[in-house]
């Protein structure tokens, strides 16, 4: 038996000018808002399906009936949807649906045959094709979120009055082999909180990173402010170009109010959107489609939510002047992914560049960094009874102990960051060089059929 005769060489680079150009640390939101808002309870999770996804796969549902046949555009491709470069300063990047999923991040599905309130219609052999989505001890219901008691007392989530449940052959997270099973009965369950909104003209409905949610902006795609307190003075500044100055989002003549939007005097005489009656405005200190740099500078002004991703205590949004939104702890210390570069042309690191793909990050789960790495940078650990919720999820290290993952990537803080806004672990590389030509440099080992020679750290993005 030959020994192969190689050397791997890492490298470590960190960029030289790392120095926080962070400004006050600004947090994701102002106030707590009521439960309802949040669109997701303790035990249930999101997932960014990217668009262009596989739908439906396998060979039945348990039942003997057949998938729905998926067309070709969404077959086309598994892979995320590239971004454009720094996207023109936007920074509404969900490229594809969201979907629920259970605390250990399987995709939940609705059943078309759910008719009857309270009951299930997937028992026995059904059942175990298709568990149903249990209730976790500790979680809490609220707004569109429920559970009905099934026949051996175990409790279902149910979200708008249908159950919830996983597939048995989506084997690990990001998995949705059930998607379009028994011709369309089975679908994912998908997160959708414009669907029964009417929008005036002239209004959108986008996700905001800044913002951590669903909110209001104009057709500009600028953020729409809802004011929450005493009828607000007409601002000194007559510009729009002033820093601090609100405008009400004005009506149209013909404007047609309904149930979610009304209509108020503004306070030069004119008529004014309101948003579930609160007056809205827009903030003259945004300057690029999906900004929000008007949190936190007054706390009657918040983005007009339509839901809001949950958020741990442990953890917050911060504003960074040169970087856009950046993930930290509560106490504003930033907080850093490692990932795995597949050359693509966005970038990392920068406004409107990938802030990682959720799949590869679940495939590195822990695994990235251990022994020598955990000297540098630390886990962020949850409480002991903490559940997963929105796009954080929760894993377990080889050693048994627990460790926040914000869309599938491992949190980690840097010691030799000192202070809030300190970025200095960011654009760690690690650079794998084979002297064998024949070695492939690009399996790192890490990530499963992974074509990648450099692992770096990132720090986090919404």
């Amino acid at each position: 038996m030959t020994t192969r005769a190689y050397i791997w060489k890492t490298l470590l680079i960190t960029a030289a000018a790392s120095t926080s150009l962070m400004g006050a640390v600004q947090p994701a939101f102002a106030a707590r808002a009521d439960d309802a808002l949040y669109a997701t309870p303790p035990g249930i999770t999101l997932q960014d399906i990217p668009s262009g996804g596989r739908r439906g796969g396998g060979d039945g549902d348990g039942d003997g009936e057949t998938a729905a046949k998926p067309d070709a555009k969404a077959e086309a491709s598994t892979e995320p949807k590239p971004l454009p470069f720094l996207n023109g300063g936007n920074f509404l990047r969900v490229n594809g649906a969201i979907t629920f999923a259970d605390e250990h991040g399987k995709t939940l599905y609705t059943y078309a045959k759910d008719i009857e309130p309270g009951r299930s219609a997937c028992v026995d052999k059904c059942a175990e094709t298709w568990p149903p989505a249990l209730v976790p001890a500790g979680a809490k219901f609220f707004g569109d979120w429920g559970s009905i008691i099934r026949a051996d007392k175990t409790r279902q989530w149910t979200y708008k009055g249908k159950p919830l449940y996983t597939f048995v052959k989506d084997t690990g997270a990001n998995e949705k082999k059930g998607d379009g099973l028994a011709d369309g009965a089975w679908k994912m369950a998908k997160y959708d909180p414009e669907a029964e909104l009417t929008v005036p003209y002239g209004m959108n409905v986008h996700v905001s990173d800044y913002a951590a949610g669903y909110v209001l902006t104009d057709e500009s795609g600028m953020t729409i402010y809802a004011f929450d307190g005493k009828p607000p003075k007409a601002a000194a500044c007559i510009t729009q170009t002033c820093p601090d100055h609100w405008s009400p989002v004005l009506a149209a003549t013909l404007a047609n109010p309904n149930k979610d939007f009304t209509l108020v005097e503004a306070s030069d005489g004119s008529r004014q959107w309101a948003f579930r009656g609160k007056p809205l405005f827009t903030y003259g200190g945004d300057h690029a489609a999906g900004d929000a740099n008007g949190i936190g500078v007054d706390k009657h002004y918040q983005p007009a939510y339509v839901s809001r991703f949950p958020t741990p205590a442990q953890a917050s949004i911060a504003f960074d002047n040169s970087r856009g939104p950046i993930v930290t702890t509560a106490t504003g210390m930033t907080l850093y992914r490692r990932d795995t570069s597949y050359h693509q042309p966005d970038g990392h690191g920068l406004p409107g560049s990938t802030p990682g793909n959720s799949i590869v990050g679940r495939a590195m789960g822990t695994r990235s960094c251990i022994d020598a790495c955990l000297v540098d940078f630390k886990p962020l650990v949850p409480p002991a009874k903490a559940l997963p919720s929105g796009f954080w999820d929760i894993y377990t290290r080889a050693d048994g102990t627990r460790q926040w993952a914000y869309k599938g990537f491992a949190m980690y803080t840097y010691v030799g960051d000192k202070a809030p806004g300190d970025k200095t672990g960011h654009e760690i590389y690690e650079l794998r060089v084979s002297e064998n030509p024949a070695e492939n440099i690009y399996d790192t080992g890490v990530v499963p059929n992974a074509t990648a020679a450099t692992l770096f750290w990132a720090y986090a993005e919404p």
